[in-house]
């Protein structure tokens, strides 16, 4: 007896035999298969297909067919899924204008990541796809891409923390440090406040290597007169008002001339 396919690849893979010549994955499929990070709600659902209009969309139970204007792709990990600049369009009809920049971080690539797609690839597809649903979002989302954030809640801090007024920010940038024998890559800093702020998610916490690490990072920055802010899941999806209000707190006293007697830690 055969078990059922389990998880998004394997059954893109159970459904290629069905699959039409000149058909590709689309929409969240297409995300899911390119790697691109989506809100927990949106990574369960039927496969998204699409195809050129005025082809007939694939209907079926667990397959939401799209007729599109334009489509085309290539061939990822034996199946065919549309090009990531039009994925990135195709996402803009449903995920929420922050969760788009977050996706188009994820595509130009980061330090240890290839880009799937470069911004000039973005916004020609954006072009294309004038006035057409979700062209608010991608107006407001292509000047926000950046290249190096290495995770959907690095780029989501960034917004966060631009909204609260915050100029400046750079992303895993490199941090010169023992007279340059050291480099670290904080996820954010301010580099005219000396301040670096690190996202730590749950498996910072339960990973023994990672939480050591995270310490001697964070001692290491703020030997050389810098402050680090840890954030949290709750303070970016919980109660970012607190957050807010917390930073308000310390980093409007922040000093560019930072000396070791000067720094605290703030958790």
């Amino acid at each position: 007896m055969t078990s059922p396919p389990r998880g998004v690849r394997e059954l893109c893979r159970a459904y290629l035999p069905l699959l039409s010549e000149a058909a590709y994955f689309s929409h969240q499929t297409a995300a899911m298969l390119l790697g691109i990070p989506l809100p927990s709600q949106l990574s369960e659902g039927p496969l998204h297909i699409a195809v050129a209009f005025p082809r007939t969309p694939p209907r079926g139970r667990g397959v939401h067919g799209h007729s599109l204007g334009s489509v085309h792709g290539e061939i990822v990990d034996g199946m065919p899924v549309c090009a990531p600049a039009q994925v990135w369009c195709q996402l803009s009809g449903v995920l929420d204008r922050e969760d788009l920049v977050a996706a188009g971080d994820h595509l130009v690539g980061a330090r240890r990541r290839e880009p799937l797609a470069e911004i000039d690839e973005l916004m020609d597809a954006a072009a294309d796809l004038n006035r057409t649903k979700g062209s608010r979002s991608r107006v407001w989302a292509l000047p926000r891409i950046r290249f190096g954030a290495d995770s959907r809640p690095e780029s989501l801090l960034r917004l966060l923390l631009e909204e609260y007024g915050y100029t400046g920010l750079e992303v895993n940038r490199p941090v010169l440090l023992r007279g340059g024998r050291l480099v670290l890559h904080p996820d954010l800093r301010l580099p005219h406040r000396r301040l670096a702020f690190q996202y730590e998610g749950d498996g910072h916490r339960v990973d023994p290597r990672q939480w050591q690490a995270d310490i001697e990072r964070r001692d290491l920055l703020e030997a050389e007169g810098r402050r680090v802010v840890r954030v949290t899941s709750r303070d970016l999806f919980g109660n970012p008002d607190a957050f807010r209000d917390r930073l308000a707190g310390f980093v409007t006293n922040v000093d560019i001339r930072a000396t070791k007697d000067d720094i605290r830690d703030e958790s």
